[in-house]
């Protein structure tokens, strides 16, 4: 088989790829309406009755709490936690973008840090 087929073979199924994966957006987006319309209405009728669940034939519906932080202020954040030594209010996770930048100036990586490259193909459609 010659390059330019497998390349166009590589294009032809990347397309259906994203074909299908547009037809299941649509789809799921669809249910998700309906799902959010219906979990609506039972939290509704929850809150009136005051109740935290009910336990039906097909089920138990069930009210449960997500919490989510995010940093609106990050000088103020870091300040914060520098004067109060509160360090535990951090995730140990380093930046990426930071990492690179790092590594382009010392050509290593900082120490503690695991740093992996991997070389892999892209295919480009042609104009």
């Amino acid at each position: 088989m010659k390059l330019s087929e497998i390349v166009e073979n590589y294009i032809a199924l990347r397309d259906k790829k994203s074909q299908l994966k547009a037809e299941y957006d649509a789809q799921k987006s669809k249910i998700d309406e309906k799902l959010d319309k219906i979990e609506a209405v039972l939290l509704q009728t929850f809150d009136t009755a005051g109740l935290d669940s009910i336990k039906t034939p097909f089920g138990t519906a069930y009210t449960s709490t997500t919490t989510m932080a995010s940093i609106a202020d990050p000088d103020t954040f870091m300040e914060f936690v520098k004067a109060n030594e509160a360090f535990h209010l951090l995730e140990k996770r380093c930046s990426k973008t930071g990492v690179e930048q790092y590594k382009a100036v010392h050509d290593d990586v900082p120490p503690g840090v695991n740093w992996r490259e991997e070389r892999v193909v892209n295919i480009r459609r042609a104009s």
